[in-house]
């Protein structure tokens, strides 16, 4: 039984950082409709980045998070200025194409400066364990589940109580008829982007608290973040949370169930599954809305 109990505390709070890992995409795919293939190069170069900041240069590991948000953040409202912009009336496939480019070079960059080499952020002090009972719960998870809740908390109120948000969800339904009513649609697109890719690197962070990584993995973090963001949809911040959560129960009681070397195979046969049974795919993201 408390092996149980420990899966599932382990679970939702993995969930919890997967949340956050997804919610950069989703913000993009609801609003601006863009399929970012480079989400878990960003991801990855952001936990890089942070590595360098807590490791390399010794530096608070909770401090260190903004920074790197920050930096993310002007990244991606150089590359909307400097390529997302053209591509708005562009096609799907077309704009796939540009950030799975985006994608192999934020790779080859990060490979030519951190190598291959698989990392690990130095925890300090927030490597300690709860323990409660015969349960032991990892500071560093904890710390990272209640930041990505704060992020996607106050992320959803902006969206819902701002008049800013109303401007990002009236642009998400219907672009044109945004712009006739006086939003400045091509600079709030640009500040959206640059948030999502601010996201993205922020997902990055709070992996890094709880995961080893290299350049070379990203892509399985892409099909986790897909896998959130199909199961929650693109409604709202809360609910990628809620799906980030089953998905890291899941992940942790498969664990218990069947041989580790299975439990990713299970995890994209859910994937397949939550596919099937939207019965949209990506495709169908166009129908939702943030």
């Amino acid at each position: 039984m408390n092996e149980i109990v420990q899966s599932l505390i382990n679970g939702a709070l993995l969930g919890g950082v997967y949340g956050g890992l997804a919610m950069g995409l989703s913000l993009l795919l609801g609003v601006l409709r863009i399929v970012n293939l480079a989400h878990s190069a960003v991801l990855i170069f952001g936990a890089l980045l942070y590595w360098q900041f807590v490791n390399g240069f010794g530096l608070d590991p909770l401090l260190m998070i903004a920074p790197v948000v920050l930096i993310a953040y002007l990244f991606g409202l150089g590359v909307h200025r400097g390529v997302t912009q053209y591509l708005t009336r562009e096609s799907d496939s077309t704009v796939m194409l540009a950030f799975f480019g985006l994608m192999i070079i934020l790779e080859s960059i990060a490979i030519m400066i951190w190598t291959t080499d698989t990392k690990t952020v130095a925890l300090g002090y927030l490597s300690g364990v709860i323990r409660i009972g015969d349960l032991n719960i990892p500071v560093s998870r904890v710390v990272a589940a209640a930041i990505t809740l704060v992020v996607l908390v106050a992320l959803h109120f902006f969206l819902t109580r701002t008049l800013t948000g109303s401007a990002i969800r009236g642009m998400a339904q219907n672009r044109d008829v945004a712009a006739m009513v006086g939003i400045n649609v091509e600079k709030l697109s640009r500040r959206v982007f640059g948030a999502g890719i601010a996201l993205a690197a922020f997902g990055g962070t709070v992996l890094s608290l709880v995961s080893s990584f290299s350049p070379q993995e990203h892509t399985r973090w892409l099909a986790w973040a897909f896998l959130v963001v199909i199961l929650g949809g693109l409604g709202s911040a809360m609910r990628t949370l809620v799906a980030g959560i089953a998905v890291g129960i899941f992940e942790t009681v498969v664990g218990l169930l069947i041989p580790f070397q299975y439990t990713y195979l299970a995890l994209y046969a859910l994937l397949a599954v939550a596919l099937l049974i939207r019965n949209e795919g990506l495709g169908g993201i166009k129908q939702r809305t943030i």
